[in-house]
């Protein structure tokens, strides 16, 4: 009976509910985090600039760019040029990944605009042109130059976050003491790097017979890793 239950066939509800939510765990970290960084940044011309706080056009502005990068990770990370540098220092894939997101977000702005530009209704043309006189280098050399910065310690914490392993970051800001979380790493660290240099300069016959010595380091890393608190 129970086994029949396991292998029931999945609904269809169930199954565009389950990749739904999927796609959400994706989209809402990028999306959350640039909703707040593009708001501050708003908030914080409008009082330099403006002598004023809050303004709801540019709020709905800042919020539909934020959805629209949202998205665009999640396009980005679809790709698999993205882990071109998998492997590399960590400088490498930080950088890469920054402007790539950068390079993607930018071509899912200029698709959006010219969309808007499609639907308007006095047409194409008279939409495209009225934008064009609006623009300004200056005003789109800052939007990019911010883009890039928010999406430099976004990806910096993401491959820090993936570095230390899923939920660390979240144990490391509201569950360790930083000292404790500092000793467990650091031993952890030291355990993993003793292993891959034994893998890498020990012959693997060695390392899987606990009478050689090697084979018996080995096991000494593996129990003290084991006792350690998780």
């Amino acid at each position: 009976m129970d086994s029949a239950i396991q292998h029931a066939p999945e609904t269809l509800p169930h199954k565009v509910y389950r990749i739904w939510w999927h796609e959400m765990k994706l989209f809402l970290p990028p999306a959350i985090y640039f909703f707040c960084a593009f708001n501050i940044i708003v908030l914080t011309t409008n009082l330099l600039v403006h002598d004023y706080w809050y303004a709801l056009t540019n709020f709905a502005l800042a919020t539909g760019f934020a959805l629209v990068v949202g998205k665009a990770v999640l396009v980005a990370d679809s790709l698999h040029a993205i882990d071109r540098f998998r492997g590399a220092p960590l400088i490498f894939p930080v950088l890469y990944k920054t402007a790539f997101y950068t390079l993607v977000t930018f071509i899912a702005r200029m698709l959006e605009q010219t969309v808007h530009f499609a639907l308007d209704a006095n047409g194409f043309g008279p939409a495209f042109a009225e934008a064009a006189a609006a623009f300004t280098w200056h005003r789109f050399a800052a939007i990019q130059i911010w883009i890039f910065v928010c999406f430099l310690i976004y990806t910096t914490v993401s491959e820090i976050g993936a570095l230390l392993g899923p939920g660390q970051l979240t144990r490391l800001f509201f569950r360790y003491r930083p000292s404790y979380y500092k000793l467990t790493r650091r031993q952890h660290m030291h355990a993993l790097m003793e292993i891959s240099r034994l893998a890498e300069t020990k012959p693997r016959e060695r390392l899987l017979d606990p009478g050689t010595e090697e084979g018996a380091k080995l096991v000494r890393i593996i129990d003290a890793l084991r006792r350690r608190p998780a």
